[in-house]
């Protein structure tokens, strides 16, 4: 059956995921990722499809499938003749993250049986107190920072529950909060940095905040200065989008312009590749 990853991204968007779509959409990616070429697959988790992946597993697939239980076992059985010395034993990893929730698959002696990449993706999922920042003390609300899980889970959730009730005054204040605290992040990395964090965890979080429709909420003093302040530097600079800065307060000032308000001229020639999509995507909303 054809599927589109766009659909498996607007699935994990979604605040409360309909259980039997996401099943669905399990099966079609497992089968997608045991089908894949096996010296494809790190560079095929480095793209957008291993973003939207990423966050598929974890907004969709926090519970068991009970209509996928022979797929599971199908997977689990072939996993266990492969092994993990092979690229066949990594696809198959892959293709069975979708039938067990979080902490409830266990690879023996993981850093030994799986490459670096595909090891931080299982311990997210399956060994969280073994990832360094799960071992690191915490601020109740997360740190400010691109590698702080529970930062980055505020801006998503606070993005998701304030797209669902605009209304709610709370929701409205912390996020606004989030909003400056990820702005001051975008301003003080490098263009190459950001790129980076845009490829990981942090993208997916940005643009659920772009898209949550808060840059209609009338802005604060503080907030108008810090808008204003981005926007003439971009409009001062000779081809600004091309300076070194101006991607990253090119993405603050879509949290503070509603979609539709900013418009760019060719934006696969002016922006970098892993930013071009998304801005097409908060274009869209606009219509």
């Amino acid at each position: 059956m054809a599927w589109k990853l766009g659909d498996l991204e607007s699935l994990a968007g979604q605040a409360f995921p309909d259980i039997s779509a996401s099943e669905a959409a399990a099966l079609a990616c497992s089968r997608f990722l045991e089908a894949a070429p096996s010296d494809f697959l790190e560079p095929l988790l480095s793209s957008p499809f291993g973003r939207v992946y990423r966050l598929f597993l974890e907004r969709c697939c926090k519970q068991p499938f009970l209509g996928a239980n022979a797929r599971r076992d199908e997977l689990s059985q072939k996993l266990r003749l492969s092994g993990f010395q092979q690229p066949e034993g990594h696809a198959l990893l892959l293709a069975l993250m979708p039938f067990f929730p979080p902490e409830q698959l266990k690879v023996e002696d993981a850093p030994a049986k799986l490459p670096a990449w595909l090891l931080e993706i299982y311990r997210l999922r399956y060994e969280p107190a073994s990832t360094p920042q799960a071992t690191e003390p915490s601020a109740p609300n997360g740190s400010a920072n691109f590698s702080d899980r529970i930062f980055l889970n505020r801006m998503l959730g606070l993005s998701n529950l304030y797209y669902i009730d605009p209304e709610d005054q709370e929701i409205l204040t912390e996020l606004r909060q989030v909003r400056m605290q990820t702005v001051q992040l975008l301003l003080g990395v490098s263009s190459r940095e950001l790129g980076e964090h845009f490829s990981a965890d942090f993208g997916d979080r940005y643009w659920a905040m772009a898209q949550s429709g808060v840059q209609k909420e009338p802005l604060d003093a503080q907030e108008v200065a810090q808008r204003d302040g981005i926007q003439q530097w971009l409009s001062s600079q000779p081809q600004s989008l091309l300076q070194e800065g101006g991607i990253q307060r090119f993405a603050a000032a879509l949290l503070f312009n509603p979609p539709g308000s900013v418009r760019l001229a060719n934006p696969e020639q002016n922006l970098p590749a892993w930013f071009v999509e998304g801005y097409k995507r908060y274009c869209s909303m606009a219509q």
